[in-house]
């Protein structure tokens, strides 16, 4: 029942801003013009330059420099991590409230990075984050409604109501939630990559595993344990 009222409560806080803000700034009045152009475009499809964007380790073959998205796939991430912000704000606004109790780990500002990764993951693929993971969630098969219910400890959150903010989990999308413990993700994202080395059918792709890690992870010695295994096995 909270977190219905609190998901309602997010949609009419943001149809409210955007009908009550008389006065455009510069970057909405750029969104606004980019998107009355893409409207007009001969072609709905745009080319993205990633060159020099990233590095490869050890790859047989690295991935293209271009890549083209339609402008139904780039308005459906817009949308995706416009939600993650907004819900994210609600949180945080609920929990300086104390309405919702325990830790509550924000991702505001990272809404791309989770984005990014679910656009090039198939479902089968397995993902594993820190207990920074509402947003993973969402964006891994989960609803507003059912975060915002975990974090109100309720039945219809993704884990009952019993993990709270560190532990969403949805095994049909293949998320393997958030850790409360620094840098304990990254041996169990080692794990779920050899399982599905272990299980892949001969001939046939190998599903891939993600393990996120922050910064303050980044000395935990797990971390560079597992990644030696990695390179044994």
């Amino acid at each position: 029942m909270f977190a219905s009222k609190a998901a309602s409560m997010l949609l009419r806080r943001s149809a409210a801003s955007a009908v009550s803000s008389s006065a455009p700034t510069a970057a909405a009045t750029a969104l606004r013009n980019g998107m009355a152009n893409m409207r007009f475009m001969s072609s709905d499809v745009a080319t993205f330059d990633l060159t020099g964007s990233f590095e490869t380790h050890h790859l047989d073959t690295q991935p293209n420099n271009t890549i083209e998205m339609s402008k139904e796939e780039l308005l459906s991430h817009f949308e995706l991590m416009y939600t993650m912000r907004r819900m994210e704000i609600t949180c945080d606004n609920e929990y300086k409230s104390r309405a919702i109790r325990g830790f509550c780990h924000l991702y505001d500002g990272q809404e791309a990075v989770a984005t990014g990764i679910n656009a090039s993951f198939e479902t089968a693929d397995s993902w594993i984050t820190s207990y920074r993971c509402h947003c993973t969630a969402l964006a891994r098969g989960g609803s507003v409604e059912s975060v915002l219910a975990e974090l109100f400890g309720n039945v219809d959150g993704q884990t009952k109501g019993k993990g709270g903010s560190m532990h969403f989990y949805n095994k049909a999308h293949n998320f393997y939630g958030g850790q409360g413990i620094v840098g304990a993700q990254v041996p169990v994202g080692l794990g779920l990559a050899f399982a599905n080395h272990y299980n892949a059918k001969p001939g046939s792709p190998m599903q891939v595993a993600i393990a996120c890690y922050g910064d303050g992870a980044a000395n935990q010695g797990q971390i560079w344990e597992s990644a030696n295994i990695a390179s044994l096995w």
